[in-house]
């Protein structure tokens, strides 16, 4: 897996899941949801790097969002 090039637009749906901690199957039902930002190209399914980290920065600034995402609402 490539996580740390920076060089690289995307990464797989499996790097992205890595990177967050969560398993394969949980990062294609964050994508499902419309909770994990994601494009598709051809049968790929790839999720772009800045909008990763850009959603990432807009949950841990907004407590609210942290509590929904933790299920303690």
């Amino acid at each position: 897996m490539y996580l740390h090039n920076p060089d690289r637009l995307t990464m797989s749906v499996e790097e992205a899941g890595k990177l967050l901690g969560i398993g394969r199957s949980s990062a294609y039902g964050a994508i499902r949801r419309g909770e994990l930002p994601s494009l598709k190209i051809g049968r790929r399914i790839l999720v772009p790097r800045s909008a990763l980290f850009r959603k990432i920065e807009d949950l841990q600034q907004d407590p609210r969002r942290r509590e929904e995402l933790s299920g303690r609402e």
